[in-house]
């Protein structure tokens, strides 16, 4: 008896370890920093984006070990295990490179929204004006790698499925004379297209160096900032509105020649006060967006009706599985006092389940026929349960 019952908590104990393991996967991920300590933390927040965590769950590094929880975030750890497989320092940055395997199960957003990966098309930045364009001279290839450091975290971040940067010219709040629904109608045109409910733009105000006058003295002593001024702006297309909009800015020392050429992937700009003051802000942006979005209620846009099941236009791609189920809210044309017309969506009691699931679509059948509602149209919104 002593035998089987050894046997059973062995072969108990086995079970529960490749089960455990069935749910983790091993991350990899980039992270930079004023030290070793702080480049760690940040690849943990960037592995833990691309696991699809919570953007609320972080943990802290500190010489080699993961301390305990922050009160901000789940109580048990999704890092199982921690390695740091390279290290770099340059000046005063430290890159580091780590692979965590991360148990699944709790890294997961416990948000209901997240379920659904969310679909967003980042607009390439454009500069505000001509005035702020040639403020740029030196580093006209900013907008560039701002598009480059802000969205590659976005692609990394399994929560969303992120279209390739488009270049357009979306004259939106640069544009004064610009009715609203002509910025509605662009902004929601170019959505459609690329199958996105979010689009993110950006928007360079200012990267001008500062001014010292023409005083040999003076210029002899002073040093010479650069600032980083630009705004963020995310729309949704499903309710026509800019659901966010922030302003960043810093300024540093700027140690170039006025009339030098810089490569802004170079070590020599990644190391300056300017270059990680454009990295920390990037990052910065990344996460804002994640925690924007991220919980963000899902949901979808009917593009066809069957009989009484409706085909949305999330599918496979965006984690979209049967059974789960969708509530009904339908669009509405309203015209305000001043004649301007606009949409309402007005929720509903018909619930849906998915049935069937495509790589971009997925058919929803009415849970209740009998107090299903009749007038459905192509173009209102189901949203997640």
């Amino acid at each position: 008896m002593k035998i089987r019952l050894l046997i059973q908590i062995v072969c108990f104990l086995v079970f529960s370890v490749i089960s455990s393991n069935a749910f983790a996967t091993w991350y990899t991920a980039n992270g930079t920093g004023a030290d070793r300590n702080d480049a760690v933390n940040d690849a943990i927040r960037n592995v833990m984006l691309q696991a699809g965590a919570d953007v609320r769950i972080e943990q802290n590094y500190k010489n080699g070990v993961l301390q305990s929880d922050n009160v901000n975030i789940m109580s048990r750890s999704p890092i199982k295990k921690l390695v740091v497989m390279s290290e770099q320092t340059t000046f005063s940055k430290v890159t580091v490179t780590i692979k965590a395997f991360i148990d699944e199960r709790f890294a997961k957003a416990r948000c209901s929204g997240a379920a659904v990966h969310k679909a967003v098309l980042p607009v390439s930045f454009r500069f505000a004006d001509s005035q702020a364009y040639q403020g740029s001279i030196g580093i006209e290839g900013i907008s560039k790698e701002l598009d480059k450091l802000i969205m590659e975290n976005l692609y990394n971040t399994s929560s969303f499925v992120t279209r390739p940067i488009v270049k357009a010219n979306l004259n939106t709040s640069n544009s004064p004379n610009m009715s609203n629904d002509f910025q509605v109608s662009n902004l929601s045109s170019l959505a459609n297209r690329y199958g996105s409910q979010y689009i993110i733009f950006g928007t360079i105000n200012s990267v001008s160096t500062s001014e010292v006058g023409d005083n040999v003295i003076t210029k002899l002593m002073y040093i010479p900032t650069r600032t980083i001024n630009f705004d963020i702006d995310v729309y949704d297309a499903i309710n026509e509105q800019i659901i966010f909009h922030r302003n960043y800015t810093a300024e540093a020392d700027w140690p170039f020649k006025q009339s030098e050429y810089i490569d802004l992937r170079s070590d020599r700009f990644k190391s300056s006060a300017y270059g990680q003051r454009v990295y920390e802000l990037s990052a910065q942006v990344s996460k804002d967006l994640v925690a924007e979005l991220q919980c963000k209620p899902a949901n979808a846009k009917i593009i066809d009706l069957d009989g009484d099941d409706v085909v949305i236009n999330v599918g496979r791609e965006n984690g979209i599985s049967p059974n789960m189920k969708f509530t009904l809210v339908q669009a509405a044309s309203m015209s305000g006092p001043n004649g301007d017309n606009y949409s309402a969506y007005e929720k509903s009691n018909s619930v849906y389940k998915v049935v069937s699931v495509y790589p971009h679509a997925a058919k929803l059948h009415p849970v209740d026929l009998q107090n299903n509602t009749l007038n459905v149209n192509v173009n209102d919104v189901v949203t997640l349960q």
